[in-house]
């Protein structure tokens, strides 16, 4: 007796197997690592919750994201593990401090419990919809197809990241999907009401959750239009002048319009803070959308081994998109454009090549669109990840019925069904392994985890995990001191103890680094230079990729920029901005000051920014954070933040020191400046780090190759001649007379931070194997020693040299060498890994006799 299931029962039936596909692999271990916003979500969720209970709906608008779903499944969240919150909660929390952590524990709960079971609805929410998602796209595509494109949606490694966190990528991404999903259903499938009114739904669900899935309006125009244009095409005759036919254009309009009236009702009904307040509330998201997308990120962002301070260009979305997708989905994606041309079950119905064109259309404008904004990360594509799988499910499909047209039996009968089931299993394979975290996956035919970091902007709290549970099985977390970078959220819901951020480091006892900070060289990089040379007492390492260093403190010496002031005010931190500054920016440095003995005056500090010349681009001077600095107690921490530095618009691009002296303005003498570690008196002014403005020269017009490797450390690869304005000569021109001045652009790259502050030398042999000139120095003529370089640093370096007026004609060679001034040894040279001696040719002239 076999069991025969109707129609409506399959499709219950499927939707349940999609959505147990879906929803499995998300919903286990979701306590296992925080990411770094979750934290602020979680109290945004509380907030949202007591503003509900309270009456206050103005306080339903949290964040300008808007986040409205996020929220309303946080408040799920407490509703089912502590539903008396809103009874005893004093009122709205902020979400910088820790203050709603300590209540919550205060009451018997965990943030950490908290926040999980948030993210089961979210997951909840996620699976369901994505489910529902697919019986809209099997109405537009096909069973096989869209079967094979939500089984690569299923076990999308970057989707199943975000989709197991209280962050509104995720519910983004998934009702965008639905919503554009139903809406081609509509257009292209029978034109069903029901599909109009769940896409115009979920678009506001899409909008209530991210500003930027406002871009469903324009996309829904798109497909109208695309859908027009074959309602046309199909006419008998095809007369196109139709297109412009007011009836034509009503049956376009008309269901937009529709979707739009619903999308707004639905919008306004699901966030209170509309209902009292809809002006302020919606110009406090626009703000905050327009400053998102004019100023970019408040702190570095890395890609492509290089760190920006603003947008990092037109190609960060593509490659990112390439380094987080799986080779599976590329495969199906190059499988799809043959399959449209020699169309078969999956591809010949007109609406799937009306289909996939949207859906590739979606992602190509989707793309353009956020790439007008400033701040970028790679999870602010994640709404083109499923159409783009869908596609390439498509594309496989297509494959697959090609095998089973195949006159060999065993084709239609194995190797059909394999071929697909290989797709599936490989998706699986690309994804699985990197449980429970998921995000650390990277496409391996991009280089996978062993090259990411130094393409890709790496971590988003994991591992900080692993760091905490480290701790609170070796030390005292009751009374050891610790300070971790992220420390609210990935590091404190899983430390026993208390926990500071790295602002603290000097005074730690175990400090814990992020891959954020040696990426992005944060807080400074001089910072990270210190710790370069400390050997960390456990690394923690996931699916190959070092996440966190953890340093025991004890013994440590002073980082190398703990300075002393007269003896009595010690700088013991500092932050400040890596990477490129462009005009017109600005950000507020932080210095932090500890007072270690009394002082009788009343001293200023002076922070100035100026370039190799000399020019002052900045001046702040002032008692340090209007403290009078006779009276400021011993012991006592500043945290000063009184330094605005803005880069006039103009500068020209070039590298800017910072240098912080204090004087006595009595007399408007420096105090002495000491190392903390040695007591060795150093230069005034104390130059404190340096800052990168405007796009600096980085490629020679002539490269030196193989590249010259300097002990490891520096690395010479260019050398250009110039003429008088700068600009490199041809080869043809590099002649010269006796007594001419050879001016030369060396381009160094440091590999390593260094603990030395080199010197270089640069000779000029002439014909007769004898020194014609020489000219030896610091880099940049000491303006910013090699000794505050970081990894990848490039800087062009220029020298000017003058041949003696009896210089002999013949063809001159310019030999270049680093070595320690203190100690005279020169840097061993390699090239392509063997040993080369101390110098290379850098460049070669010739002189003339006239």
């Amino acid at each position: 007796m076999s069991l025969k299931l109707s129609p409506t029962q399959q499709k219950i039936l499927v939707f349940i197997g999609i959505f147990l596909a879906i929803w499995l692999p998300r919903t286990l271990q979701l306590d296992q690592y925080v990411t770094v916003d979750e934290s602020k979500w979680l109290v945004r969720s509380a907030n949202f919750y007591q503003a509900l209970h309270s009456g206050n709906l103005q306080h339903t608008f949290q964040h300008g994201h808007p986040g409205v779903t996020i929220m309303w499944s946080g408040m799920a969240g407490y509703l089912l593990r502590f539903p008396e919150y809103v009874q005893i909660a004093p009122g709205q929390f902020s979400w910088s401090t820790d203050q709603f952590d300590y209540f919550i524990a205060e009451h018997g709960h965990s943030s950490l419990q908290m926040l999980a079971t948030g993210r089961a609805v979210v997951v909840l929410i996620g699976a369901l919809a994505l489910a529902l998602a697919f019986l809209f796209a099997r109405r537009v595509f096909g069973w096989i197809p869209s079967l094979l494109g939500f089984g690569l949606i299923a076990l999308d490694p970057f989707q199943m990241a975000l989709a197991r966190v209280l962050h509104p990528d995720s519910l983004l991404s998934i009702f965008m999907l639905l919503s554009g999903l139903a809406y081609l259903s509509y257009l292209f499938a029978g034109r069903r009401r029901l599909d109009l009114v769940v896409s115009a739904v979920a678009a506001a669900l899409t909008v209530l959750t991210k500003t930027p899935g406002i871009f469903l309006v324009p996309l829904a125009g798109l497909f109208a239009l695309i859908e027009t244009v074959k309602y046309v095409a199909e006419m008998p005759g095809r007369p196109w002048r139709a297109l412009f036919h007011p009836k034509t254009l009503a049956r376009a309009a008309a269901p937009l319009l529709a979707w739009a009236a619903i999308m707004l009702v639905v919008y306004v009904a699901l966030w209170p803070a509309l209902w009292v307040a809809p002006r302020d509330t919606l110009a406090e998201v626009m703000d905050i959308s327009g400053d998102y997308a004019e100023q970019g990120h408040s702190s570095p962002v890395f890609y492509a081994g290089r760190i920006f301070n603003g947008d990092p260009g037109t190609w960060f979305y593509p490659v990112n998109y390439l380094w987080r997708t799986t080779p599976i989905v590329l495969v199906g994606l190059l499988l799809v454009v043959p399959a449209l041309f020699r169309r078969n079950a999956a591809t010949r119905p007109r609406r799937v090549l009306y289909g996939v064109l949207s859906l590739a259309l979606w992602a190509f404008f989707f793309i353009v669109a956020m790439n007008l904004g400033a701040k970028k990360f790679d999870r602010y594509i994640l709404p083109i990840f499923m159409p783009l799988d869908l596609v390439a499910g498509i594309g496989w499909a297509a494959a697959v019925y090609w095998l089973a047209r195949s006159a060999r039996p065993w084709a239609t009968r194995y190797a059909a069904p394999g071929l697909a089931a290989l797709a599936l299993a490989g998706q699986a394979f690309s994804a699985l392994p990197t449980y429970p975290y998921y995000i650390t996956y990277y496409n391996p035919l991009m280089g996978g985890a062993a090259r990411a970091p130094e393409v890709m902007f790496i971590g988003w709290g994991e591992g900080l995990d692993e760091a905490a549970r480290y701790l609170n099985d070796t030390i005292d977390t009751a009374t050891a001191k610790v300070s971790s970078w992220y420390p609210r959220g990935p590091f404190s819901y899983y430390y026993d103890g208390i926990t500071d951020s790295n602002r603290g480091t000097w005074n730690a006892d175990y400090s814990v680094i992020y891959a954020h900070q040696w990426q992005r060289e944060l807080p400074s990089r001089r910072m990270m230079h210190h710790f370069n040379r400390l050997t960390p007492e456990k690394t923690v390492t996931i699916d190959d990729i070092e996440f966190v260093r953890i340093y025991d403190m004890a013994g440590a010496p002073h980082a190398d920029y703990t300075v002393d002031f007269g003896g009595a005010i010690r700088l013991v931190y500092y932050d400040t901005y890596s990477g490129v500054m462009l005009p017109g920016q600005k950000y507020d440095m932080t210095i932090y000051w500890d007072k270690i003995a009394p002082i009788d005056i009343n001293a200023n500090v002076l922070v100035r920014l100026v370039d190799q010349d000399g020019h002052q681009l900045m001046r702040i001077e002032g008692w340090p954070k209007g403290v009078a600095t006779a009276k400021w107690e011993m012991g006592e921490l500043l945290r000063d933040n009184n330094y605005e530095v803005r880069i006039p618009e103009g500068t020209p691009p070039g590298l800017y020191r910072i240098e912080v002296s204090i004087y006595d303005p009595a007399t408007l003498d420096n105090l002495p400046v000491t190392s903390a570690n040695t007591g060795e008196v150093l230069a005034q002014p104390y130059v404190l780090d340096y800052l990168i403005v405007g796009d600096l020269p980085e490629k020679p017009a002539y490269a030196i190759n193989p590249q010259a490797d300097f002990g490891g450390r520096i690395e010479l690869f260019g050398a250009d001649l110039q003429d008088a304005a700068g600009k490199p000569l041809r080869e043809r021109d590099q002649r010269y007379l006796p007594g001419d001045t050879v001016n030369l652009r060396l381009f160094w790259r440091a590999l390593s931070y260094m603990y030395t502050d080199y010197t270089a030398f640069v000779h000029v042999i002439g014909p007769d194997g004898q020194m014609a000139a020489q000219h030896d120095q610091q880099p940049l003529s000491g303006f910013i020693p090699t000794s505050y370089w970081p990894p990848r640093q490039v800087i062009a370096d220029d020298y000017a040299l003058t041949l003696p007026a009896g210089a002999p004609p013949g063809n001159y060679q310019i030999i270049v060498g680093l070595y320690d001034l203190a100690t005279m040894n020169r840097l061993p040279l390699s090239r392509d890994g063997e040993a080369a001696g101390d110098s290379v040719v850098a460049a070669t002239f010739s002189v003339q006799v006239p």
